[in-house]
C-alpha cells in the first residue's frame, strides 16, 4: 500500500465518521423542534381556550353598550322634539333663548355622540 491509497482511506473514514456525526446532530435538532412545537401549539390551545370567555364577554358587553347609547340617543331625540315644540308653541322667549336652548341640545348630542364611539 502507498501513501496515496493510506490517504484516501483516510479521508473516507473521516467523512464518513463526519457525515454520521452531522445525521445525529440533525436528528436531535429536529426532534427537539418538534417537542418544541409540540410545547407551543399546547401553549396556544391555552390561550385560545382562555380567551374564548373574555372574548364572549366583551361581545355581551359592547352590545349592552351599544343598546344603552341607542335609548339615550332617542330620548334625545324625543326630547329635542319636545323642547322644539315648547319653544316653536310659545314664542315668547324669542330667539336667544332658543338659540341658546338649541346649543345646549347639540353639546348634548355631541357629548352623547362620543360615547358611541
Amino acid at each position: 500500500m502507498d501513501i496515496m491509497q493510506i490517504s484516501l482511506i483516510t479521508l473516507v473514514i473521516v467523512s464518513t465518521i463526519c457525515i454520521i456525526v452531522l445525521t445525529v446532530f440533525l436528528v436531535k435538532l429536529l426532534i427537539s423542534a418538534k417537542d418544541f412545537m409540540c410545547g407551543l401549539n399546547m401553549a396556544v390551545n391555552t390561550v385560545n381556550k382562555g380567551l374564548e370567555p373574555a372574548v364572549t364577554d366583551l361581545k355581551e358587553t359592547f352590545a349592552g353598550i351599544n343598546s344603552l347609547v341607542k335609548t339615550a340617543d332617542n330620548r334625545v331625540k324625543v326630547m329635542n322634539c319636545a323642547l322644539n315644540g315648547i319653544l316653536g308653541a310659545t314664542g315668547v322667549l324669542g330667539g336667544k333663548v332658543k338659540g341658546v336652548l338649541s346649543g345646549l341640545i347639540e353639546g348634548f348630542k355631541a357629548g352623547l355622540s362620543l360615547f358611541k364611539k
